[in-house]
């Protein structure tokens, strides 16, 4: 008489082992994978840095070493009156348009003409889009690196002049651009009692934190002569209207003009 052979198979209790197993090992290397993916973010930023003082560095051979304005109005090639930011275009039309859906011709950039993927060198991959508390500004995503405001001057403000870049003394030691961000709280739909966070433009050495230390609590620097490097805020400047969007001020030593 033939015997019939048992089926093999996991039993219950070994099953449970296994999974076990799998869930100790995930919680090991959890932590280490996402360490290797904020490392990673962390060196695109740093090469979207270097990409942008390269395409710097092209503007100004055009233009006489003049530095590009912060912001100027005027018109554009269709006779749209609107202010000309570094990073684009805004017609006059917009500026009243609620957050979020105001225009932007990025095209107009300054740095554009000299950068085969500015939509993707001008976003640093570790800005927080998708945490709460992001508020758009532009139909777009505009810019997460803020240039230097003593070295690009809003030129709609009184007083203010073209900066010459070969005028700039130690280019190893003067911040050109930076990690940048805003706590807002004065644009709806963000307010005092429900502060947000946007992209922002520029860095500067004192007043309000612009700043954002988004790469494990540290932010990537681009100097003048084209090094990059990495800081820790100065402390006791973290904005406190949202102190998780890790928004403060660079170490007061740095130099800015």
């Amino acid at each position: 008489m033939k015997t019939k052979k048992l089926k093999s198979g996991f039993t219950l209790v070994e099953l449970i082992v296994v999974i076990a197993i799998i869930a100790i090992m995930l919680s090991i290397l959890t932590p280490s994978l996402r360490k290797a993916r904020n490392n990673a973010k962390t060196i695109v930023c740093a090469s979207n840095l270097k990409q942008i003082h390269l395409a710097f560095s092209m503007y100004l051979n055009d233009n006489n070493n003049d530095i590009f304005p912060l912001a100027y109005f005027g018109l554009d090639s269709e006779d749209n009156f609107g202010k000309f930011w570094y990073f684009g275009f805004e017609p006059a039309q917009s500026f009243s348009k609620p957050e979020g859906s105001r225009d932007l011709d990025r095209s107009q950039a300054k740095l554009y003409p000299y950068l085969d993927q500015y939509d993707s060198v001008e976003i640093c991959p570790a800005f927080p889009y998708s945490r709460p508390g992001y508020k758009p500004k532009y139909k777009t995503r505009w810019m997460t690196y803020g240039i230097n405001s003593n070295l690009s001057q809003n030129l709609t403000l009184p007083g203010r002049k073209i900066v010459n870049f070969s005028k700039i003394k130690k280019l190893n030691q003067v911040v050109l651009f930076a990690d940048t961000a805003m706590v807002n709280y004065w644009q709806k739909p963000a307010s005092p009692s429900n502060p947000m966070y946007e992209e922002w433009h520029y860095v500067e050495s004192s007043g309000q934190p612009s700043v954002q230390f988004r790469h494990e609590g540290m932010a990537n620097v681009l100097f003048c002569d084209g090094m990059v490097k990495k800081y820790k805020p100065q402390p006791g400047t973290t904005d406190q209207m949202l102190p998780d969007a890790k928004v403060a001020s660079l170490p007061a030593n740095l130099k800015f003009k």
